[in-house]
């Protein structure tokens, strides 16, 4: 008796079982990568938004010297070149408590902006090395990075950070930024 040998009929199955393994695995990697970015973006926005509020110094001396606390106050920066001091610290002390979480961290740019009257002074620093830029405009015409119109002293400050890919090894570039007004009593 000579035994014939079945068709591979159901090789089709396997083949399709297969790329059905292979289809979840890359999803699952996706989503894993996907949660690490996200993770990432979360904490940098909490940093970020800690560092610039705490940059936000008001001259209280000014302020209450004048005794502008019955008007209309207008607010100013205790000291600019403070201000981007806060926020580096603030930054740096953030990214340092994460050790191999973000490569190639760096200040973007950091500015400040001072509402006297109808006036705008725009101080710009930008690179880790904080070069500083001073402009003047008028309200209503200045506009942050973000595209809001300036209209009250404020801070603007972006961040630039690589993170590594869990796929290949390979580095992902990101970019954050946030702008935040300083407000008294209104």
């Amino acid at each position: 008796m000579v035994k014939r040998r079945k068709k591979a009929s159901s090789s089709i199955g396997y083949v399709f079982l297969f790329l059905t393994v292979m289809l979840l695995v890359i999803i699952t990697m996706y989503m894993m990568q996907v949660a690490k970015l996200m993770t990432h973006q979360h904490h940098v926005d909490d940093a970020l938004t800690g560092s610039v509020l705490g940059s936000l110094v008001a001259d209280d001396e000014y302020y209450f010297l004048t005794y502008e606390t019955t008007g209309n106050p207008i607010i100013r920066f205790k000291d600019v070149d403070e201000s981007f001091d806060i926020f580096s610290d603030c930054m740096y002390e953030a990214v340092n408590e994460t050790v191999d979480y973000y490569y190639n961290f760096s200040l973007d740019s950091f500015i400040c902006y001072e509402v006297e009257g109808s006036n705008v002074t725009v101080t710009t620093y930008s690179g880790n090395g904080g070069r500083k830029f001073v402009t003047l405009g008028r309200v209503g015409s200045v506009r942050t990075p973000t595209g809001a119109v300036v209209r009250e002293t404020s801070a603007y400050g972006k961040v630039r950070f690589d993170i590594r890919s869990i796929l290949d090894g390979s580095f992902i570039t990101k970019t954050k930024d946030i702008y935040c007004t300083l407000e008294i009593n209104q």
